[in-house]
């Protein structure tokens, strides 16, 4: 037993629950009053940082709204807003730094949210004292699935609100803000470089096979071009590279000089319309075949000419011999008629109002849990040390060393007391020091690293077929050199029963953004187990306030805004939302605006990937696990039980008056294996609000017993029984 401890204690104390309790015998049923603990200020504590969760949000909204009435102002906002219209290079920056606002924003809302979520989730000590009377435990100071089964309808129902409007977020919001690309319809004609001299009488234009088709109108405005000085001089080479490309966004119109020795210099040729790329209904060619020789049979084996055409030795460089009219013709060079880049950037006005309408959902359901006196959640560890120690939990005692393997795995006896069969008797210390990776649970484990693997093998094996696509079709595309974002003939998905619709494109892009926050959940609530099993460790080693969600008093310390030191917690976060903005970059939304006549039109919607994108994605999420798995493989600072995040494990920790015989106010004596909790004002018998350590407590007999206390401690000995 015990030794004595000369404490006076003080006659205004009110007796809240007296539970009659005996290990051997059957005890009657138990009659709860507990007074729950109500939050009274609204900007401290927990409650303080729910108001910031509720400001983060309504400033997220409040950005949004400001696009939205920037949007309204457009002629057509009922589409879209042009919010650039360029060059196409600076396009493609805005683009990425607009989605990477995007992510932060939506990392904040986010984070908001899920801080919300998880004080929906945690547990008060009345429905702690509930579970464990049961013989159940529940989850403290991690998101938590287990607790959900414990809460109130309404805090189920407030929390699955919160989850579903989260949806949208990842499923649309990176898509709100999108980027279309400007291809230009051109017209190639072939003939001597003199045109500017010439006069449109003077000239003779010819069809070089049957056509229906009329360019002399397209011609006369090559003519005047001419005329003016404003055609640009491509030499051959550069003429093959600046029009073999998927999306023609600099030229509007190509003349393409030959020599003169097999025609008149008057006469010039119409060699072919180069009309947009659309991949959905020639899969298998690309928009440049003009630039092949039109007298081979196998016109599928342009790809390889042109390669050969664009990288075999200087002396065939300039061989470049086009079929025009009836004669072989050798190019010289080529004159082409500048046209102004279109690339634009857009804003999507129905996204946006989805973005808004859920975005005002999660601020009004924060606002609400703010302003309203709910019970205060025990969100922490060291809120449920301090509750344990103002009133002992009952169905814990003589198990001072379990740990949550040992409740979970329900070895122990843990739950065996609610049914009212003994304690499982004295347990041997293991002065072991064990890795922070102790603390999480082999099923957490499993299903952490699973899904990053699946997700990994997945990401590299599409990453290998789509390289592997681009290597085989010849196309002298480089698959790594395209860069975050570029868009190819052979970057585009295609195929005849592709969408091509906005919104059908949106969900495909960002379902890669929906499966990646899955896994942010799961590690973050990995994280938090490692960092609070640090945490908690460190009582053993020194003397410390314990950290509560509440308001601090005297020698407590506030709790984490996060909920995990700012060391693990701001690096994560950091590293969470480039890999949300690196996939982003890997598989996006793409428009195509076909321009022709000074007009653009969009032609279809459809997503593209990046080679670039997918590696750096798979990099830094290898990085990320790497930094997770470091983190587990440290030392924990004492050989203290693992507890993890079990109420009952934590509760079995906390029973520093073990054996301890209090006096009722009306004189008679509590004994060992009874319960009282006290309402104590500021004082001796409040050691919640002082410093506290786990140790061995003094006793006399054999059996030890160790706890959470603010008075004297002592190291546990190896090999010792506690109780």
């Amino acid at each position: 037993m015990p030794q004595g401890h000369n404490r006076q204690v003080r006659q205004d104390y009110i007796e809240l629950e007296v539970t009659r309790n005996s290990l051997t015998d059957e005890r009657p049923e138990e009659q709860h009053t507990t007074i729950p603990e109500i939050s009274s200020s609204r900007l401290e504590g927990w409650k303080f940082t729910l108001f910031l969760a509720f400001i983060s949000s309504a400033v997220v909204l409040s950005l949004n709204i400001a696009f939205l009435s920037y949007s309204l102002t457009n002629l057509n906002p009922l589409i879209s807003t042009i919010i650039y219209d360029g060059d196409c290079d600076t396009a493609h920056r805005l683009s990425a730094g607009f989605h990477l606002l995007i992510n932060v924003l939506g990392s904040i809302l986010l984070s908001a949210s899920n801080f919300g979520m998880q004080c929906l989730a945690a547990p008060t000590r009345q429905i702690i004292d509930r579970a464990h009377r049961k013989g159940h435990w529940v989850d403290i100071g991690i998101p938590s699935l287990h607790n959900l089964s414990q809460v109130s309808r309404k805090h189920l129902i407030f929390w699955l609100c919160l989850a579903l409007s989260s949806l949208p977020f990842h499923l649309v919001y990176n898509s709100a803000v999108y980027s279309t690309t400007s291809a230009y319809v051109y017209d190639i004609f072939a003939g001597s470089g003199s045109l500017g001299q010439k006069d449109i009488s003077q000239v003779n234009l010819r069809y070089p096979y049957e056509s229906s088709s009329n360019k002399s109108s397209s011609f006369s405005e090559l003519l005047s071009a001419a005329r003016r000085g404003s055609l640009q001089h491509l030499d051959s080479q550069t003429c093959r590279d600046k029009f073999a490309v998927t999306f023609q966004q600099a030229f509007q119109k190509l003349l393409v000089v030959t020599d003169d020795a097999n025609g008149s210099n008057d006469t010039y040729a119409y060699i072919d319309t180069a009309y947009v790329f659309t991949p959905f209904t020639e899969p298998t060619e690309t928009p440049y075949n003009w630039l092949c020789d039109y007298t081979s049979l196998d016109i599928s084996d342009c790809n390889r000419r042109r390669r050969y055409l664009n990288y075999s030795s200087p002396t065939s460089l300039d061989g470049w011999v086009m079929f025009v009219g009836e004669y072989n013709s050798t190019v010289q060079y080529c004159l082409a008629e500048k046209a102004d880049q279109h690339c634009r950037l857009r804003y999507s006005f129905p996204l946006t109002m989805v973005v808004i309408g859920f975005n005002l959902v999660k601020m009004c359901l924060l606002l609400y849990m703010w302003g309203r006196p709910l019970e205060a959640p025990i969100l922490t560890s060291g809120d449920a040390i301090a509750s344990f120690l103002r009133r002992p939990d009952l169905y814990s005692q003589y198990r001072c060393l379990s740990t949550s393997r040992d409740v979970t795995r329900g070895s122990g006896g843990m739950g065996s007391l609610a049914s009212g069969t003994p304690s499982p008797g004295p347990k041997a210390f293991d002065n072991e020091r064990q890795r922070w990776g102790a603390a999480v649970s082999g099923r957490r484990w499993k299903f952490c690293v699973s899904l990053w693997l699946s997700e990994t093998i997945v990401c590299v094996v599409l990453l290998a077929y789509g390289v592997s696509q681009i290597s085989s079709n010849q196309s002298g595309t480089n698959a790594w050199t395209l860069g975050l974002g570029a868009v190819t003939s052979n970057s585009l998905i295609s195929g005849l029963h592709w969408p091509t619709s906005l919104v059908k494109n949106v969900l495909i892009a960002n379902s890669p953004q929906l499966v990646f926050s899955f896994l942010y959940l799961a590690f973050n609530g990995l994280l938090t187990c490692l960092t609070m099993a640090a945490e908690l460790s460190g009582y053993a080693e020194a003397r410390k306030g314990l950290r509560v969600s509440s308001n601090p008093q005297h020698a407590q310390r506030s709790n984490y805004f996060l909920s995990v030191p700012y060391r693990y917690a701001l690096p994560f976060i950091a590293t969470s939302t480039v890999l949300h903005w690196l996939i982003s970059q890997s598989l996006f939304l793409v428009g195509v605006e076909e321009w022709d006549s000074g007009s653009g039109s969009v032609v279809f919607f459809s997503c593209s990937w990046s080679a670039a994108g997918i590696l750096s994605s798979i990099i830094v999420g290898g990085v990320f696990l790497a930094g997770i798995v470091g983190l587990s493989r440290r030392r924990l600072d004492s050989a203290m039980p693992i507890v993890g995040s079990c109420s009952l494990a934590i509760a079995a920790a906390c029973h520093p008056e073990f054996g301890l015989s209090l006096p009722r106010e009306n004189g008679t004596v509590l004994q060992s294996g009874e319960c009282v909790a006290v309402s104590r004002e500021m004082g001796e018998w409040d050691m919640s609000l002082l410093p506290v350590q786990w140790g061995a407590v003094p006793v006399t007999g054999p059996i030890g017993h160790c706890s959470f206390t603010s008075g004297q401690v002592e190291i546990p000995q190896a090999g010792g029984l506690y109780q």
